[in-house]
């Protein structure tokens, strides 16, 4: 399945989405605490000669409220209150699994929260795999939403939303590769790679990762064009 693209109502955040960048920018603050996503937001954005700031270096800065109608409203939250902290320019993003057999059950906007707030992540794909339990095959196939956005001192400059099918839940998971920040990795089995998520070596996972290409492919775009 290609990527989809999808806009997301007229939140109030996404003002202001055609504004450009200056060229002379080159320090951009990565959204997250999260080391997974972390790199994934560096692999966007290498050879774009930026130099990277986190909010470690705002360790008394809490996180903003994950509240948006639509992963990219979320995402555009994020980066609009980081760009204004760090006065400059962030990236941030937001992404989520929909699990289209289980309906209203399942909400990709609390992917990481459906579980409770303060739990570890066994407990998340403990959560996730109770729901599923009983599903079989294609009934266990997922799509990965994500969405992304660039701020720059609290005016939002772009903002995109990707979708793409990404594997089937497996039925059991090996508690081992529930790690690195990406729990789900250790859940979601690939056919076409014959392994799970979390098993994929770097050439692997550039391929399996349609999303996060198509992002790749915006966001470069859009800096190249400024």
């Amino acid at each position: 399945m290609s990527p989809a693209s999808s806009g997301g109502g007229q939140a109030p955040a996404l003002r202001g989405q055609i504004s450009k960048p200056s060229t002379c920018e080159r320090s951009i603050l990565l959204a997250t605490r999260n080391p997974a996503k972390e790199a994934k937001l560096r692999w966007l954005l290498n050879g774009l000669s930026f130099a990277f700031a986190t909010p470690r270096e705002y360790p008394s800065v809490a996180e903003p409220e994950e509240d948006g109608t639509t992963h990219r409203h979320v995402a555009a939250k994020k980066a609009l209150f980081w760009s204004e902290r760090a006065s400059g320019l962030a990236i941030a993003s937001d992404g989520g699994a929909r699990v289209p057999a289980l309906g209203v059950a399942w909400d990709s906007l609390l992917t990481r929260r459906a579980a409770g707030i303060d739990v570890e992540d066994r407990d998340r794909a403990d959560h996730l795999l109770g729901l599923t339990r009983g599903l079989k095959g294609a009934q266990r196939s997922v799509v990965w939403v994500e969405g992304l956005a660039l701020a720059r001192g609290g005016e939002l400059l772009a903002s995109w939303e990707v979708e793409g099918a990404l594997g089937r839940l497996v039925e059991r998971y090996d508690p081992a590769l529930i790690r690195g920040g990406f729990w789900m990795g250790g859940l979601l089995y690939l056919p076409r790679f014959g392994k799970v998520y979390a098993q994929l070596d770097p050439s692997e996972l550039e391929r399996a990762d349609i999303c996060w290409n198509e992002l790749r492919r915006r966001v470069r775009a859009y800096f190249k064009a400024a």
